[in-house]
């Protein structure tokens, strides 16, 4: 008789794919082993759309990134993040996940003007947004991975990563994406740089008032205005893992309701 394992069918150490036992179940008529494979398939996708990161427009579409969340490795507290962004309170105290994301369609451009209206969707369901309330502006940090061939700061290859941390529902929620502003001139690119260290050297003042580096980036008055065609490219998203746990358990709660 078949065994499942693996999500796979088995017969004599042959390995068959549910898609295949479907199609076989079909042509000898076998209905009791047609509805166990439609179930086998159906229990697939369900597992392949929870582990599926996203990252959309408004309302789902469109789609410009996706990555798995299976696929993502553990980072501890300040790994890869400089010691002037630690000091900021975001990055305090935390551990995250990392999930490296591959852009969908080169056809569909992501404009500094399209940030604010991003969706980070984990199995299908709204995670965060990039809306202004939900963006720590102030706790934007640069990632300077400089791509230029040697000291050729003219290098048409040149990556410029920000990373932009997300805080959701009240604080539960808590991701940071990796944005990599491919080519951006030098004289916009170093007034970020400016406001990022003016941000990390006022946060050793209680009272210090902070510049939203988020808002320069998407405001029409500001970046947008000036490079209307300026082409971000999602990197990678990184989820607070305690926020992660938390609403992994919401979900499991509401099943239970």
């Amino acid at each position: 008789a078949c065994s499942i394992g693996g999500g796979r069918w088995h017969r004599n150490n042959m390995s068959i794919s549910p898609e295949l036992a479907l199609a076989a179940a079909a042509a000898i008529g076998d209905k009791a082993l047609q509805e166990q494979t439609k179930e086998l398939l159906q229990l697939k996708r369900q597992l392949a759309e929870s582990r599926k990161v996203e990252i959309t427009g408004s309302g789902g579409r469109p789609v410009y990134a996706k990555g798995q969340f299976e696929d993502g490795e553990y980072r501890d507290g300040y790994e890869g993040v400089d010691d002037a962004a630690s000091t900021s309170s975001f990055y305090s105290s935390r551990s995250w996940w990392d999930v490296h994301l591959t852009m969908c369609d080169e056809n569909v451009g992501l404009f500094l003007i399209n940030l604010q209206h991003l969706e980070i969707r984990l199995g299908g369901i709204v995670y965060a947004t990039t809306s202004n309330d939900e963006v720590e502006g102030h706790d934007v940090i640069i990632l300077d991975n400089n791509c230029s061939d040697g000291n050729n700061d003219r290098s048409p290859k040149r990556s410029r990563n920000v990373m932009i941390p997300i805080q959701s529902g009240g604080g539960c929620r808590n991701a940071t994406i990796q944005i990599d502003l491919k080519d951006m001139p030098e004289p916009p690119w170093k007034m970020l740089k400016s406001a990022i260290s003016y941000n990390q050297n006022q946060s050793e003042y209680v009272f210090g008032e902070l510049i939203d580096v988020f808002d320069i980036m998407i405001s029409s008055r500001q970046l947008p205005l000036r490079l209307p065609e300026q082409v971000a490219e999602l990197v990678g998203i990184s989820f607070d893992t305690s926020s992660v746990r938390s609403m992994l358990s919401c979900l499991r709660d509401d099943e239970k309701n």
